[in-house]
């Protein structure tokens, strides 16, 4: 027992360094095999003990090797919520549903993310299944998020009638869609992606004056929001305003330099 405390504590110290180095120390060839050589000797020493493996996954999942990451989970051979760790089993789940996102299975991610969510339950699990359903214009999002919003007295949470909003822009009911929104930047001032989705709906609807208005909001709440820059620039170039336009795009790109299209946009006018 005393030794697997110490390579429980091993794992903890080499999980934190991985989780401080820079991005490019994680995805360094070296580096990571510098990380995984001693958590896989541990678990040759110790192959039946599911942390090992877990926080190996977490490891590949930190570098950016998602694929690697599953197959470990898939190893675990974790059974369902009596296991007596109920804690690992969540979390083992949690962060397989969260891989599958990331290497692009979604069907399967809404498969797992129901097997342990609690209808009625707020938590980042319930939050990330509601958003997998509205993405994915699935019927359930809806009583889904009702039910949290009825259940759960602690339910103000703003991305509850975001993600209604978003099932209802992709099923075409874009009246209700704005009204969630409004419930949601009225639950949170400061929850930037509702100011976003409105100005994309208002824009889309070429009430081109009217999304300015909701993207100076967004700009009153974070005066560095690239986006909202950049989609103010787009409202102002669809009414001709070409000189206010390049200006935000200039800030745009000015302010986060992955925005591309920001640049390009700029460029042309």
């Amino acid at each position: 027992m005393k030794n697997l405390l110490l390579v429980f504590i091993l794992c903890t110290i080499l999980l934190y360094a991985c989780n401080s180095s820079s991005e490019n120390n994680v995805k360094t060839s070296d580096s990571l095999e510098q990380l995984l050589g001693p958590i896989r000797d541990s678990i040759n020493k110790y192959p039946d003990e599911p942390r090992l493996k877990y926080n190996l996954a977490i490891i590949f999942k930190n570098a950016g090797k998602y694929k690697e990451a599953l197959a470990v989970l898939d190893s675990m051979n974790i059974q369902p919520r009596d296991n007596p760790d109920p804690y690992l089993y969540f979390n083992y789940m949690f962060q397989r549903s969260e891989l599958q996102v990331l290497t692009g299975d979604t069907v399967n991610a809404i498969k797992t993310l129901e097997k342990f969510v609690m209808p009625g339950e707020l938590t980042q699990a319930s939050l990330n299944l509601a958003n997998l359903y509205a993405e994915t214009n699935n019927p359930k999002t809806i009583p889904f998020c009702d039910a949290i919003m009825k259940y759960d007295s602690a339910a103000n949470a703003p991305e509850l009638n975001y993600f209604k909003a978003i099932y209802y822009y992709n099923t075409g009911e874009f009246e209700k869609a704005l009204k969630e929104l409004d419930e949601s930047i009225r639950k949170d001032y400061n929850f930037l992606d509702a100011y976003m989705e409105k100005g994309r709906i208002l824009y889309n609807q070429k009430k081109y004056n009217d999304a300015i208005k909701v993207y100076n909001l967004a700009l009153s709440v974070s005066s560095t929001f690239a986006d909202a820059y950049y989609w103010k620039g787009k409202c102002q170039e669809a009414l001709g305003m070409n000189e206010e336009a390049k200006l935000n795009y200039q800030r745009a790109f000015g302010l986060d330099k992955t925005l591309i299209e920001a640049k390009e946009a700029a460029e042309k006018l």
